[in-house]
């Protein structure tokens, strides 16, 4: 049974985001201080989903960075909607069904991304957010796209094997880690593909 979440989380909803450049908006997944840390279950109860451990305890707010950060990634885990800026509909695009604020990734997003539309599309995003259509980003500083080195770049299909989804190449090769940076990057915006490390 989940226990009652307190005031502490206030604080800590106030520092789950950090401002990001470009198209990203980093969750924070705090440190690893928890006694419960990497043990293959995340005990920070600003998330839900199967990846979560059985008690939840107020005191694991951010103190269980790599279970939950790896549960994340997997999309296993997701942070609970009371914990997520959606900001207003100040957009010019607010209401349409979409959304097109670019801090977020799915099914349910806009085709174009336009980085004056952050925080500025809350009714689409939040309930696309929470039918699952859509989910955050990561932070554009925890890992890179790379380069199109790659001799399969630019043919449609994200042969960087750090991603899983139905838009990946079907054989993958170590090789082509960070080298096919648009075929890649295109398909993770049209949340196709995840960042899996």
């Amino acid at each position: 049974m989940k226990k009652p979440i307190s005031a502490v989380c206030a604080f800590a909803m106030a520092a789950t985001f950090t401002a990001a450049p470009a198209h990203a908006q980093e969750v924070n997944f705090g440190n690893n201080s928890s006694t419960w840390s990497n043990d293959g279950e995340c005990d920070d109860p600003r998330f839900e989903g199967s990846g979560m451990a059985a008690t939840l305890l107020d005191e694991d707010t951010m103190s269980d960075a790599n279970d939950c950060r790896a549960l994340y990634d997997a999309g296993r885990i997701r942070l609970l909607t009371r914990y997520v800026d959606f900001g207003d509909n100040s957009s010019q695009w607010a209401n349409d069904g979409e959304c097109d604020d670019p801090r977020f990734t799915g099914r349910g997003m806009a085709a174009t991304l336009l980085d004056a539309d952050r925080l500025r599309d809350a009714t689409d995003c939040r309930g696309l957010y929470q039918s699952g259509a859509i989910q955050m980003r990561r932070a554009a500083g925890s890992w890179s796209f790379g380069d199109d080195s790659s001799q399969w770049a630019n043919d449609g299909e994200c042969d960087d094997p750090r991603f899983a989804g139905d838009g990946m190449a079907s054989v993958l090769l170590e090789e082509d880690t960070m080298r096919d940076a648009s075929d890649c990057r295109a398909l993770y915006n049209a949340g196709r593909i995840r960042y899996k490390g």
